[in-house]
């Protein structure tokens, strides 16, 4: 079978990311041909199995806006070889969240100018992989403009789309390319949901044909993340907490930070460290990463053997999102050993019930929103009371010996499993 997978955004970077490159390494343990469309800035590295060959789009990392057509060298490699040259769009990544770990445009701010300079590269890219691979399937991330597209110009080849969450935001937010992009989606082979909650949507969204909307899941990676090397916590040593993931309001950060703040003030609670791993694009936020207390530390943007050895040695993993598709980490966490403590966000809880055996989420009440990523200021205060008081009975419990408990079962998730998953619904 040949493979074809396609992503606007970086195929290393942020969950959906993930999520592309751990299902192309799967598809090759089954001995797939494949071959991966995706965009990236010049400087970047792109590496994927032996034998997967890469079509990059190039974006231009400045917001200068560079004239178009620049030629610019390449020193992205794909499996250590250097690319050729190519031309570069004249402005940065698209990003499907508003927030990205890196330089990035909002779909929204996108000109009709912009979009047609962005269809022309990724259908010319999609055009000679398809040509030289002539995939069986095509597999598009994220239910937007770019899967519209590839259904546009290729109505007559087997096109799925993945959901990762975000992009069903960018439907809600984005009234100028809406139009654009529903009735594509509404034409592909199969589209794929997280959880049941993001199915629904995506069929009231699109006015798709419930028989063409499955739910996928998610998985990890068992090979990485483990409790094999776990580093356990010494006796007498501070409580490890960390925190992975974009460095947003969205995410939580702010009102994390203000718990935390509470719990370290609270005679009651033992001592702490807390450890922070994301990309940061926020200049408020920016201020405070450089100004954190004694119990904090900021690691940057780490890649996923590093993120495998922070959730090794934590004793709680926190994640204090307001949206969110499926989060990963939150299975990289149980599978690593550490107590996930994490907002109580649409469907979530009801998919990971319903794959891992004895799940150790401790869950926080959503708070009262004022928008999808954004909570009223009365909700915002309740969220903080909650998360503050659902880490502290988890110090507690740490304390007392109560946690961690024992660990979850997650061997049913693993990205092989779903790689077999998505095969048997595509040929349904």
């Amino acid at each position: 079978m040949k493979i074809l997978s396609i992503t606007a955004q970086k195929p290393h970077s942020t969950g959906s990311g993930t999520y592309l490159t751990e299902l192309v390494k799967a598809f090759g343990r089954m001995g797939f041909e494949q071959a991966v469309v995706c965009g990236i800035y010049p400087d970047d590295e792109v590496d994927f199995p032996e034998g997967v060959v890469c079509y990059p789009v190039f974006f231009t990392k400045s917001d200068s806006k560079a004239p178009a057509g620049i030629d610019l060298f390449a020193p992205c490699k794909v499996n250590d070889s250097p690319v050729s040259l190519l031309s570069a769009l004249p402005f940065p990544i698209v990003g499907m969240s508003d927030i990205m770990p890196y330089g990035s445009t909002r779909y929204r701010e996108m000109t009709p100018g912009m979009i047609s300079q962005f269809e022309e590269a990724f259908m010319d890219a999609a055009g000679r992989a398809i040509d030289e691979l002539d995939p069986d399937l095509i597999i598009c991330h994220h239910l937007f403009l770019l899967t519209a597209l590839v259904k546009k110009h290729f109505p007559y080849r087997r096109v799925i789309g993945i959901s990762h969450g975000t992009d069903l935001r960018q439907m809600i937010n984005c009234d100028g390319l809406r139009e654009m992009v529903r009735p594509y989606i509404a034409k592909l082979d199969k589209a794929l949901a997280l959880h049941g909650d993001q199915r629904g949507q995506i069929i009231d969204i699109f006015g798709m044909d419930p028989s063409k909307v499955s739910v996928i899941g998610s998985g990890y990676n068992s090979r990485l993340f483990n409790t094999d090397e776990r580093i356990e916590r010494m006796p007498g040593e501070p409580l490890r907490i960390c925190y992975a993931g974009k460095i947003s309001r969205p995410k939580g950060v702010p009102e994390l930070m203000t718990a935390l703040a509470r719990l370290a003030d609270d005679s009651d609670t033992p001592p702490f460290k807390l450890m922070m791993a994301g990309g940061c694009q926020d200049e408020v936020l920016m201020d405070a990463l450089d100004g954190l207390p004694g119990y904090a530390e900021w690691l940057g943007q780490i890649p996923q053997p590093a993120l495998a050895e922070l959730l090794r040695r934590s004793d709680i993993f926190v994640l204090p999102s307001y949206f969110e598709g499926l989060p990963l980490v939150l299975i990289e966490a149980m599978a690593a050993g550490a107590v996930p403590v994490s907002t109580d966000l649409p469907g979530v809880k009801d998919w990971i019930d319903a794959n891992v055996t004895g799940p150790n989420v401790i869950y926080v009440p959503m708070p009262e929103m004022k928008s999808i990523d954004e909570p009223t200021d009365a909700g915002r205060d309740a969220f903080v009371n909650n998360l503050y008081t659902a880490l502290k009975d988890a110090a507690a419990g740490f304390e007392t010996g109560r946690l961690p408990g024992p660990l979850p079962g997650t061997a049913s998730i693993t990205w092989d499993g779903l790689a077999c998953r998505l095969l048997d619904i595509c040929n349904k």
